[in-house]
């Protein structure tokens, strides 16, 4: 393979190490190589993309982390610009049609209609009485969401001008941000049933209402307010044509090159030590491997200490996961299978639902999301006729399976493997339920524990989220590109928040930060340059 790390990289001098291949490294790396800069980025594992990867079963592909992703269905939307960008145009979307997201609560269905106006009425329809609160509330969602802006923004200062003008950036968007989901929905409506409806999509930033900081709860609603997209050919085409990207512009992207540690002089970053004793110097180190990963085992012990990053580690890591991966032997069409997730609910107790999860039924996830990559995406039928995937997902606290955490993959035992069965058909069942055809059409089933996300992520509790998104988060200033450590960058969803579109968005930060050159406008201009 022509990307496999090898030990002539130690000749070379670059102008930035990247930790980690996931969207916000390559991201990085791809402002980084098209503003003119010697770029290597630096994976562990035998495969790039983070949470873009795929993989292979028999004659069926699936994706690990990219289930849908919004505001990228308009060339003039900002996201998309993006996109564009870091991947020269050659990544395209798929619409996922007028309803996106269907949650099933109780056996009560909802669906989650594409547009503003559209959700509003649909929610109305469900809840009459409520159309004033339900009108207000989308009003303010979309008022917190836009706040946003300023307030990542801000994130690219310097520190002298953060301590002054970053304050009134910061502001709007901060004073929502201290308050949870529950606290700012109670505001609007007494309806508990509304409330839990509201919150449906709660798992795509890993907490529910009462732990929540509303300001996430505002940008994932706002996000997909205009509809879900999937990237043709798969969520891989995302890290396929950014490195392709890197590397037109000279970047390197290597696998199997794990970084021990990140080499400190002076308190400045220097280069990094891989695992097999190799050192590799850059003018600038980028870590996409996550705050808690990057301050609390890749910084030098000589510089790591407890008091280094205090609140930064009062933080606890998101929830972690497990996925039932499903192959069938009949096409989407034939099966009648959508294209919209669906969100399953026992009831409408979703804080409580959740603590009883935590505490005491870990096996028994509150909610399943269940996703049908086949169908969203168009190249599908035309590469894999007769075929069809889901995706089955619950939550699972990493602590049940902590025990196992260092044993070989089907190598830890009956118990582990009783529980996993446990899980999966618990899962199908779940399953089974909204999409009963399917029955006899099943060819594979393969279910995915934590211990996978640890592995393949380096996330020490499997959290596929990055930092818990609680209003605390986001009041930590030291979540953004620029570390006390000279010449040491961060980039990915901890300097942002949850998903593709922030983890995209953490590298146009970082480079930013990097560059102190306005990336926006070069954005902009580059769009005009090829319409």
């Amino acid at each position: 393979m022509k990307n496999i790390y090898s030990s002539d990289l130690r000749h070379s001098n670059f102008d930035a190490i990247i930790i980690g291949s996931g969207v916000g490294g390559l991201s990085t790396a791809a402002f980084l190589s098209k503003a003119g800069k010697k770029v290597l980025v630096l994976e562990k594992h035998y495969v790039t993309g983070g949470f873009t990867h795929t993989f292979k079963r028999k004659n069926f592909i699936w994706d690990v982390g990219v289930h849908y992703v919004g505001q990228v269905h308009s060339q003039n939307n900002l996201l998309r610009k993006v996109f564009d960008y870091v991947t020269d145009s050659k990544l395209q979307w798929a619409d996922m049609g007028d309803v996106y997201d269907q949650a099933i609560i109780d056996g009560d269905v909802y669906n989650f209609r594409r547009g503003f106006e559209n959700q509003i009425n649909q929610m109305i329809a469900y809840f009459p009485e409520e159309a004033i609160a339900i009108r207000a509330y989308y009003n303010f969602v979309k008022k917190v969401s836009g706040s946003s802006i300023m307030f990542f923004s801000e994130k690219t200062m310097p520190a002298w001008l953060s301590k002054t003008a970053g304050y009134f950036l910061r502001k709007g968007f901060y004073k929502n941000s201290v308050k949870t989901t529950r606290e700012v929905l109670t505001g609007f409506t007494t309806n508990e049933k509304l409330i839990s409806v509201l919150c449906a999509q709660c798992g795509n930033y890993g907490l529910t209402p009462e732990r929540s900081s509303f300001a996430i709860h505002a940008l994932i609603v706002d996000h997909f307010i205009d509809g879900g997209n999937y990237p043709v050919g798969g969520a891989s085409s995302i890290h396929k044509y950014m490195t392709e990207t890197i590397e037109s512009y000279g970047g390197k992207v290597v696998i199997r090159a794990s970084v021990k540690n990140i080499l400190i002089e002076k308190n400045t970053a220097i280069g990094v030590e891989l695992e097999n004793g190799d050192t590799v110097f850059a003018k600038k180190i980028i870590s996409n491997a996550g705050a808690h990963n990057t301050f609390n085992q890749l910084i030098p012990d000589s510089y790591r200490t407890p008091k280094n990053h205090p609140e930064i580690n009062k933080i606890e890591p998101s929830i972690s996961h497990v996925c039932l991966y499903v192959g069938l032997n009949a096409s989407d069409a034939d099966l009648k299978l959508p294209k919209n997730n669906i969100w399953l609910y026992k009831d409408y107790n979703l804080d409580a639902n959740f603590e009883q999860h935590i505490n005491n039924e870990p096996k028994v996830s509150p909610v399943v999301y269940i996703s049908f990559p086949s169908a969203k995406d168009t190249d599908w039928e035309k590469n894999r006729p007769g075929t069809a995937t889901i995706q089955v997902i619950g939550s699972f606290p990493f602590s049940y399976l902590k025990k196992w955490e260092n044993l070989q993959w089907k190598k830890r035992g009956a118990e582990y493997e009783e529980i996993k069965e446990e899980v999966k058909d618990y899962l199908l069942k779940k399953l089974l339920s909204v999409v009963p055809q399917i029955k006899n059409n099943i060819t594979y089933l393969e279910l995915s524990t934590p211990l996978s996300t640890k592995y393949f992520t380096g996330y020490s509790r499997g959290e596929i989220y990055g930092l818990e998104h609680t209003p605390e988060r986001f009041k930590i200033q030291e979540l953004r590109p620029v570390t006390k450590y000279k010449n040491l960058y961060l980039t990915g969803q901890d300097i942002v928040c949850v998903g593709v579109g922030a983890a995209l968005f953490s590298g146009l930060i970082t480079a930013v930060s990097i560059l102190n050159k306005n990336l926006f406008w070069t954005i902009l201009r580059y769009k005009k340059s090829v319409a």
